[in-house]
């Protein structure tokens, strides 16, 4: 019987033991505050946008509204300073294509007229913003406002035509390393943003065409959309 007393004292002086310990463990695990999330320190997310050419100049518009676009996808790290400012990075690629009219009399870039043509410029560009936050909100990203500018290499310069020959056959042809089209562009961007989804404007400082060509310039203004990949 005293051994079984003995026992038992000491396996609760044990259990005593481990629960004090497991207790201090879980008031310190609590007191570490999270810094990753939408509307904390740190915050980086993918995201994917569509914009169409603005036409600000009708005497100059060659290209086609609404099938001329671009797509946009990327990265995006948001580092927040206080409830209402925040400062970002993003690193993605853009797809551009110019579609030209085939109307006479046609001067640009040539006096040909084709069946279909277009100029398409891929883009590897980085960016950097302010973010004014509006509102209050929990951990989530709520509405804002982003001002910034971008710069990027134009690695890649096509023109391509299609026409049907006699025969009835489509023929394409397309040039690459486009000598007269700029190595690099660089501009600025707004971003009006509800959650997830913001309306986009960025307009481009630099020429798409080198002026020792003397061509007319594409479209500076691009309007979009844009969806975070976030929850």
């Amino acid at each position: 019987m005293k051994h079984i007393l003995t026992v038992s004292l000491l396996l609760i002086s044990l259990g005593a033991f481990s629960q004090d310990i497991l207790l201090q463990q879980n008031v310190k695990a609590d007191t570490v505050r999270p810094e990753k999330g939408p509307n904390l320190k740190n915050f980086t997310y993918g995201y994917i946008g569509l914009g169409f050419p603005f036409y600000s100049n009708e005497a100059v518009n060659y290209t086609k509204p609404g099938l001329s676009s671009t797509f946009d996808i990327g990265i995006r790290y948001k580092r927040k300073f206080t409830n209402s400012l925040a400062f970002g990075l993003d690193l993605g690629l853009s797809s551009t294509a110019y579609k030209i009219k085939q109307k006479e009399p046609k001067t640009f870039p040539n006096t040909t007229v084709n069946d279909k043509e277009k100029f398409q410029v891929s883009t590897l560009a980085s960016s950097a913003f302010i973010r004014i936050n509006v509102g209050r909100r929990g951990n989530y990203i709520g509405n804002y406002l982003d001002l910034g500018a971008y710069g990027g290499w134009n690695f890649q310069k096509k023109y391509k035509t299609i026409n049907t020959n006699e025969e009835g056959e489509k023929v394409k042809e397309s040039t690459t390393r486009l000598k007269y089209v700029e190595n690099f562009s660089y501009g600025l961007l707004g971003r009006i943003g509800i959650g997830r989804y913001a309306l986009t404007a960025g307009y481009r400082l630099s020429d798409i065409f080198k002026s020792s060509y003397a061509l007319p310039e594409l479209p500076r203004l691009m309007v979009g959309v844009e969806v975070g990949l976030f929850k």
